[in-house]
């Protein structure tokens, strides 16, 4: 029986050591049984062995210390073992190189491993009212393994959960046939090269050639599925003349689009290059000198004249070479803003795509505080006998209506704060950064400000929250 409970916590582990743990929230351990364990340590090395025995386990726990080779003074320490020799009870031979013995296999030392022995609980996962904590962490907590995040064909996690629901939400895509311009950029991983069937955050778009306006501008035609690897995946899935590769599978919930069998071709940017502009900076050979005799005027002359067309054709060659790398100079800082300008243009795309999440989780909340309000029971209190004949609800203070001495109608206060209060950690507030800057290579830094476009961003949301309050406003009133 033992054996059976030690194999299914073996199977157990190996199936759980592959997830990690939520280390964020944890729960005490449940107690096993009392275990005897053997602890041993040398330099920073440490193990234990245990059983349901009181003995000393030094060789088990010897044989487990996970060692890797390490340096101590002169000492390369590449190799550990244990024995049950009685010289070597309680010790390990570790096997070392120096500059005294170069080579392995010479030098080795007996090093005390020091085992003490004594009784400890042990722990195990998942807690009796906890079965969902299956990781064992910290030796005595255990932990939740860290939920993968959702698959294509739905909002991830983070988006789902905003929405009020622990479950994957699927993502509407269009409507098959609708047209759609789409975006993408590098720096979602993807971009418009040459026609075929596409991938644009999370939905599936046949894209032709000539609606391509730029590597990452094209107009596409839906087909009312999803695709991709993850939620808002960006990727070519097929060339145009392979779109016939692509097929549709639905689990009940979505429907996705895939080309197993196409093979996508991507054309690279072509990068900026402005090599023309630069001029030959291959040095130009000096004229070779003439050997004058000694008081030949004219040939000294004649070799002064060349040195001088040589000193010429170098101060040529130098202002080429210094011509080369300005040019050179000029196209790294002109990339330099191209690409801060695609990481601009891909922040204000992903912040857009970000704010109607979050409109779409401020529409749900909102529903959600139309029908807390729309639920709250509301009517005329019963005449006495004392009303007009009408049958009109009775008008005056509770003992007036209320026919029996002393009983009290209860009033209910309803009041908005609370629901904004409950709400307050999905309103958006959604952030850019103030700026962001690059460095040119002379030094210079360029900034390109976000506080327009986060001013933008902050009165639409301020816009949203308070029409949508005075709307329940409204409802609360008229319920009265």
């Amino acid at each position: 029986m033992r054996l059976l409970i030690f194999l299914l916590a073996l199977t157990s582990a190996f199936f759980v050591s592959s997830a990690e743990p939520d280390m964020s929230d944890l729960k005490p351990a449940k107690e096993g049984e009392v275990q005897y364990c053997t602890s041993v340590s040398v330099f920073s090395f440490s193990a234990k062995a245990c059983g349901d025995t009181d003995e000393d386990r030094w060789y088990e726990a010897c044989n487990s210390i996970p060692f890797q080779p390490f340096q101590d003074g002169d000492k390369s320490y590449y190799k550990a073992t244990c024995s049950t020799h009685w010289s070597m009870n309680g010790a390990i031979r570790l096997w070392y190189t120096s500059p005294q013995y170069p080579n392995e296999g010479d030098a080795n030392g007996k090093y005390s491993i020091n085992p003490v022995t004594r009784q400890e609980v042990n722990y195990v996962c998942p807690p009796s009212s906890y079965p969902e904590y299956t990781i064992l962490v910290n030796e005595n907590m255990c932990a939740k393994p860290k939920p993968k995040d959702c698959p294509a064909g739905y909002h991830s996690k983070a988006v789902s959960k905003a929405l009020g629901s622990s479950d994957c939400v699927p993502k509407e895509c269009p409507p098959a046939g609708s047209g759609e311009a789409l975006y993408t950029s590098p720096n979602l991983g993807s971009s418009f090269s040459g026609g075929g069937m596409y991938c644009n955050d999370g939905c599936a778009y046949s894209v032709s050639g000539a609606n391509i306006t730029s590597d990452k501008h094209a107009t596409g035609t839906s087909q009312g599925a999803a695709c991709g690897d993850k939620p808002y995946d960006n990727k070519k899935l097929a060339d145009e003349g392979d779109s016939d590769k692509c097929s549709t599978a639905s689990n009940g919930d979505v429907t996705i689009l895939s080309c197993e069998a196409a093979t996508p071709t991507n054309d690279p940017k072509d990068p900026l290059d402005n090599d023309d502009s630069k001029t030959g900076d291959e040095p130009t050979p000096d004229k070779p000198k003439e050997n004058c005799a000694d008081g030949d005027t004219i040939c000294n002359l004649k070799n002064l004249e060349i040195q001088m067309q040589n000193s010429a054709q170098q101060t040529i060659d130098n202002q080429n070479e210094l011509h080369n790398k300005q040019v050179d100079v000029q196209t790294k800082n002109t990339q330099a803003i191209i690409d801060s300008i695609d990481g601009l243009d891909t922040s204000i795309y992903l912040q857009t795509q970000q704010d109607e999440r979050l409109h779409a989780v401020t529409v749900s909340k909102f529903n959600e505080l139309v029908d807390a309000v729309n639920g709250i029971e509301t009517g005329g209190g019963g005449g006495d006998g004392n009303g007009d004949g009408s049958g009109g609800d009775c008008e005056g203070s509770p003992s007036e209506c209320v026919p029996i001495e002393g009983a009290e109608i209860p009033i209910e206060n309803i009041n908005l704060g609370q629901y904004a209060d409950k709400y307050d950690d999905w309103l958006p507030n959604a952030e850019l950064p103030e700026q962001s800057c690059i460095t040119l290579t002379d030094g210079t830094n360029l900034c390109l400000s976000y506080s327009a476009i986060i001013k933008l961003f902050q009165a639409f949301s301020a816009l949203l929250v308070i029409s949508a309050l005075i709307h329940s406003a409204k409802i609360v009133a008229g319920a009265f």
